[in-house]
């Protein structure tokens, strides 16, 4: 398992996004969301994941990493704050720079990053990226884009036509789909993916096969299942629509 970054304080809870992240201080003096045990662990194993598998494709995606409560920080916590648990937990860094994408800015995002994106979000079967919550975030300063959130990406059930009526940036899918070469070369780029998804996840805690803190009930995430559903990228399958 990679290092875990101890968490020195506990800030508050989020009161936007589906697993209410805290906002913590790591041990770096760094700032960041995380998601402990107040979420389900098929959420971890999303973020952990996808996290990898988009660095490795050259998304811009904020650093993150596992982070802990110490036992002694969390009986020190008011009640409201202690949901967040003791044990390993992800941790996206805070980009203060950053600001949420409002509908109205995508016209300035790149096409070629739009496809990105897309591309992305339809391999891991990210339905979370929507026309009206974007889960995105545009750094001013860099004039780039940021993604977030996959903690509901690899999951069995997708429906691939919702998800190009809803996706943000579903127009670009003609260009991606009429161009042999444009695919091609994201089989490539994906395969990269694949193969940092596929140590992503034997590197993740141990922690996390358990949905409790008792470890007595087996995770809800089917870690096999997820890598299979990637391993469509070294085929033309990843196209399919039905």
């Amino acid at each position: 398992m990679p290092q875990v970054l101890l968490l020195v304080e506990v800030l508050g809870q989020s009161e936007q996004g589906k697993t209410l992240p805290y906002l913590c201080r790591g041990a770096d003096d760094a700032l960041y969301h995380v998601k402990g045990q107040q979420t389900n662990r098929s959420s971890l194993w999303a973020e952990w994941i996808c996290g990898h598998a988009a660095q490795a494709v050259g998304l811009s995606i904020p650093p993150f990493c596992l982070v802990q409560v110490d036992e002694d920080l969390l009986a020190e916590l008011p009640k409201s704050l202690r949901a967040i648990g003791s044990l390993p937990a992800f941790g996206s860094r805070v980009n203060p720079r950053a600001a949420w994408l409002e509908l109205a800015m995508v016209r300035g995002v790149p096409e070629a990053v739009q496809r990105d994106v897309l591309v992305f979000d339809w391999w891991v079967r990210n339905t979370d990226r929507l026309i009206g919550n974007t889960n995105l975030l545009w750094d001013a300063d860099l004039a780039s884009l940021v993604i977030i959130d996959h903690n509901l990406a690899l999951r069995p059930e997708f429906d691939p036509r919702e998800f190009l009526v809803h996706h943000v940036f579903a127009k670009q899918w003609d260009t991606v789909i009429g161009d042999l070469e444009l695919r091609d070369s994201y089989i490539d780029r994906l395969s990269i993916g694949l193969a940092a998804a596929r140590e992503a996840s034997a590197s993740a805690p141990e922690e996390w096969l358990w949905e409790n803190a008792e470890f007595d009930v087996p995770c809800r995430f089917d870690v096999q299942v997820a890598l299979d559903t990637l391993a469509r990228c070294t085929t033309n399958d990843l196209w399919r629509t039905e």
